[in-house]
């Protein structure tokens, strides 16, 4: 069970720890600390911490090798954080032992213990144990969150934390159509993931030309470069970085020119740091084209299924392992999100070589939800690892969307069907907004058991926006809110149709003061969302945001305009009453020239019913069909 956390700044502990114990009594933190550390502490996680510290007004660290001497008065020493290994490095089971906080039995792969507290002697101390190096990371990523600001020195609260994964892969695959990333948006992401314990970056862009139709050609020197720094920055923040080939509409499967190539394509990430691999066969045709690849695997009762389990198995065998530090290969089938079995998908599972790791969107390209029975029936298929290659909050579909809620519609216990060994997210095209429903999924895919979506996306703002303008964010992302995963929700419908009504009804009677003064407060609002929002200090965001961002201020306009045009109505202003209407004509027909599509159905029909007209369509809740196959 989660203990409930003080209504403090620790309340913001993301993703939501399994074990949480966080007491009123605490200790500031002295202007000199001393860090004990070892072999086994993460450079990262060490560089973490000392940054945190000194923004927490701390003087001075000195990194100490061993414990302190005995003997010197608790009064005279300053904070002790030890860092490292347990149980392998003795300082630290030592530092665990004497605040009581000794770990559950059989604490999983990247689980960590944050214990902090006074010793009998009086000493403050604060440990931070990990399971391997990927949990002495993560736990030096929760105390930077657990630090209390205050004046001159930050505060630390009595805690124990046991946390661990409930998924063991936990990242997102760049895996969208159109305009890939910049590399500045990666390496930003990456840092993103790192904060939020995420440990998987797949690099799989369908739009560039490298991965996909020139994936013979090595990649120019410049942009070898740039994926080195990838590959040294996803190292940095303990994250596996995944390099993915999709070569299935043109390569020839049995041809040995083919696959020297590829392994060609392979060996040179390698030779810059890059560990684990993937090759796509999605969105391809899977019929045979080449007179040599119907030769071999014609005979088969499906060829397409040996043609490309042959290739599968054959990289695995030559490539993967030839090179003793490979991760398992991945790889996504050309029947990835059907529902059922198929003669493919039966022929692949059995030719394949169990230890490949199949990806899987769950049923339906973008999955409405993934249930624990799907899980089940896929891997009854399949007889493989599954991947979840989430797409959501992928957008490429409808360029003219964005998908700002949290993640909705995923089972709590997929994590513990043994089938499923974690999950990937396919983003936006747009990288900084992608940040806001990114870190709902990461707290999903840590925890699923704690993961609440509106807590979760309340957190997520908070973080965005540094606090700062929160009500304007919040409006402009419940703006752009309805998916698949929620039956296309509208929270900003939903608070404004009840004051609708009561407009409209109160208009028969010949009075809407009140009402008129609380739907122009509304209205207003949305106006001002895109000013407000100028002081976020992200101007990528507001660059991505841009058009959604103008649309949602001109139906806070229209929504204010069409209010007071029924008040002059009302009172029996006609001239006044032809100039708003003008204007609020003027201002639809801006409207209706936006493309970008919002979640605001019923502000949009209070508008055109004002003007006696239909709705626009691009904003019912029907906007945003059930993609096809991308």
């Amino acid at each position: 069970m989660i203990s409930r956390i003080p209504e403090n700044e620790s309340s913001l502990l993301s993703p939501v720890p399994q074990v949480v114990k966080i007491h009123e009594d605490g200790f500031a933190l002295s202007p000199i600390v001393w860090l004990v550390t070892g072999v086994d502490t993460p450079p990262a996680a060490l560089l973490h911490v000392e940054t945190a510290l000194y923004h927490a007004g701390v003087k001075e660290v000195e990194i100490r090798s061993t414990p302190p001497e005995e003997g010197i008065a608790a009064t005279a020493m300053p904070v002790m954080i030890y860092m490292g290994e347990f149980p392998s490095n003795q300082a630290v089971s030592d530092a665990i032992e004497l605040l009581g906080a000794a770990p559950p039995e059989g604490l999983n792969a990247e689980g960590y213990v944050l214990a902090a507290g006074s010793t009998a002697s009086g000493t403050h101390m604060i440990v931070l144990a990990g399971r391997d190096e990927n949990g002495t990371f993560y736990a030096a990523q929760t105390f930077s969150q657990l630090i209390i600001k205050k004046d001159p020195l930050g505060w630390i609260p009595s805690a124990v934390v046991y946390d661990w994964p409930s998924m063991p892969v936990r990242g997102v695959i760049e895996g969208f159509y159109g305009p890939p990333w910049s590399h500045e948006e990666r390496l930003n992401q990456l840092s993103f993931y790192s904060k939020h314990k995420l440990n998987a970056y797949v690099y799989a862009p369908k739009d560039d030309p490298y991965h996909r139709e020139k994936w013979r050609t090595s990649y120019p020197q410049d942009k070898m470069e740039e994926i080195k720094q990838l590959v040294d920055a996803a190292k940095r923040n303990h994250i596996t970085f995944t390099f993915a080939i999709s070569p299935g509409n043109s390569i020839t499967f049995s041809d040995d020119t083919e696959f020297q190539a590829l392994m060609n394509k392979a060996q040179a990430v390698w030779d810059i740091g890059v560990r684990s691999f993937a090759l796509y066969l999605d969105d391809i045709d899977p019929a045979l084209h080449f007179p040599m690849d119907k030769e071999k695997f014609g005979g088969d009762h499906n060829p397409s299924a040996a043609a490309q389990a042959f290739l599968l198995n054959r990289f695995n065998d030559e490539f993967i392992k030839t090179h003793p530090e490979a991760k398992p290969l991945i790889t996504v089938p050309t029947e990835y999100y059907e529902e059922g079995t198929s003669p493919y998908r039966e022929r692949f599972a059995a030719l394949l070589q169990p230890d490949i790791i199949v990806q899987w969107t769950g049923i339906g390209v973008v999955a409405p939800s993934i249930r624990v029975t799907d899980a089940q029936f896929i891997h009854g298929i399949f007889q493989h690892p599954l991947l979840i290659w989430d797409n959501y909050p992928v957008n490429d579909f409808d360029r003219n969307r964005l998908f700002l809620a949290p993640l909705y519609g995923r089972d709590v216990e997929l994590y513990k069907e043994d089938e499923i060994i974690g999950m990937t997210a396919n983003p936006m095209n747009e990288a900084e907004a992608s940040k806001i429903p990114l870190y709902t999924m990461a707290e999903y895919m840590w925890n699923p058991s704690g993961y609440e979506p509106e807590a979760s996306l309340q957190k997520s703002l908070l973080e965005f926006s540094g606090r700062r303008e929160i009500k304007a964010l919040r409006l402009f992302v419940e703006s752009c809110y309805g998916s698949l995963l929620n039956n296309h929700e509208e929270p900003l419908s939903l608070r404004l149709e009840p004051l609708v009504e009561t407009f409209w009804d109160q208009k028969e009677k010949g009075a809407v003061a009140a009402e008129a003064k609380e739907l122009l407060h509304q209205f207003v609002e949305l106006k001002n969302v895109p000013d407000q929002l100028q002081q976020l200090g992200n101007p990528n965001f507001l660059r991505e945001a841009e058009p959604y961002l103008h649309k949602l201020s001109l139906y806070g306009a229209g929504g204010e305009a069409a209010v007071q045009l029924v008040q002059m109505e009302i009172e029996g202003d006609s001239s006044q009453a032809d100039i708003q209407r003008v204007i609020l004509e003027r201002l639809v027909e801006q409207l209706a020239s936006i493309p970008q599509k919002l979640s605001l159905s019923v502000l949009n029909s209070f508008i055109n019913r004002v003007l006696g007209r239909e709705a626009l369509t691009e904003a019912t809740k029907a906007d945003s069909p059930a993609p096809t196959i991308y």
